[in-house]
């Protein structure tokens, strides 16, 4: 799967997580795979389904052993969990649209994968990850104590879902954490919003005064001097 296909599903997913888990009181739903993911008509939309295993967190923590084993977070099995189960159940599922692989399908049997995700031994498709953001990504989504997973706000925010606007700005220079100034570098990327004025793999440089500059007044100066951002006519 195309890194962008990936992005894309799984900001929708997270999105879908994030929703579930902030209604009052919040819902877990517990039986997160792919199998229960839907891609949806020519847009791609992508909709989470079988809300059969959803409960109500109506305390700190649900009970009962319920769920897909190879999609099962450690502490489930110890009936006493929350929320962060669903983020280890959205790693599993990036794993596996990453791969192309089940987790543990090296396991013969529900009590091997028993044995090995309580044990912390993560499937042998995550070793199959070329990418190292997603990598990276899964790696903090399943991590066998669940206080040091990421929480679905933590991924959404993580740069690897953002929206791909078709714009990109990066240091242009190191950060020494004291400069008062950074030189920044923005690059556009979609071809769309060229509009003949930047070629694809030229970027423009502009400097960022911390104390006196913001964001809004940077934008209009470039547009003052032919930058132009806007959709192609």
């Amino acid at each position: 799967m195309k890194p962008k296909v990936l992005r894309s599903w799984c900001r929708q997913i997270l999105k879908g997580l994030h929703f579930l888990h902030t209604r009052t009181p919040p819902i877990v739903h517990r039986d997160l795979k792919c199998d229960n993911i839907f891609i949806t008509g020519p847009t791609g939309s992508v909709k989470i389904g079988d809300l059969g295993l959803a409960t109500l967190m109506r305390t700190s923590f649900a009970k009962s052993v319920i769920g897909t084993p190879e999609f099962m977070a450690p502490e489930m099995y110890e009936e006493h969990y929350d929320e962060s189960v669903d983020v280890y159940a959205f790693g599993m599922c990036m794993l596996e649209m990453a791969t192309s692989e089940y987790p543990y399908s090296e396991c013969q049997n529900a009590a091997q994968i028993y044995r090995k995700v309580t044990s912390g031994i993560k499937p042998a498709s995550f070793d199959k990850v070329t990418d190292p953001e997603i990598k990276d990504i899964i790696e903090a989504c399943i991590r066998q104590n669940k206080s040091e997973r990421l929480s679905i706000r933590d991924l959404l925010n993580h740069a690897f879902f953002g929206e791909d606007t078709g714009v990109r700005v990066e240091l242009a220079e190191e950060d020494r954490g004291t400069q008062d100034c950074l030189a920044l570098r923005i690059w556009v990327e979609d071809p769309k919003k060229l509009k003949g004025k930047h070629k694809d793999n030229e970027a423009i440089e502009f400097s960022y005064d911390l104390e006196n500059d913001s964001a809004e007044e940077v934008a209009l100066e470039m547009v003052r001097y032919r930058f132009n951002l806007g959709q192609s006519s």
